[in-house]
């Protein structure tokens, strides 16, 4: 099952992170339905190309980390801190599932817009899987 679910989380990673390399190229695909709306349609914040940027960078950082930990790339770094960033991993996406308590999460109240669906059918479980599947690479 660990062989499995890093390779799953690998692909998630990198895909995620070039949707967002994409999206820093000013690609429009999918953009709508990824940034929260409040009910009046108007986007809850507007997210520069350089912090695009950052995430997709952070994304495929967490692929290569989940590479590291799945032994597909040696580095010289102590299992220990490789563990470290799993666990990191895992917290972020916990957060995120858990959300902020009014556009995005299993917690949030406005869930009407379209990225409110999208929240609540795709990204909040994707999240989701994302901290089970670390906790359970981590512990096994």
């Amino acid at each position: 099952m660990e062989f499995i679910l890093s390779k799953i989380n690998i692909v998630v990673f990198l895909f995620l992170a070039a949707m967002h390399l994409y999206w820093v190229c000013n690609g429009q695909f999918g953009i709508a339905a990824t940034i929260p709306t409040k009910l009046n349609g108007k986007r809850v914040f507007t997210p520069s190309r350089f912090g695009t940027f950052i995430v997709a960078v952070g994304l495929f950082l967490f692929a290569v980390l989940n590479m590291v930990f799945d032994g597909l790339v040696q580095v010289p770094i102590a299992p220990s801190y490789v563990v470290y960033g799993m666990w990191t991993i895992a917290v972020i996406f916990l957060l995120r599932f858990i959300g902020d308590f009014k556009y995005v999460g299993i917690s949030k109240r406005f869930r009407k817009s379209v990225f409110a669906k999208k929240d609540t059918y795709f990204f909040s479980p994707l999240c989701l899987f994302l901290f089970v599947s670390h906790i359970l690479l981590v512990i096994d």
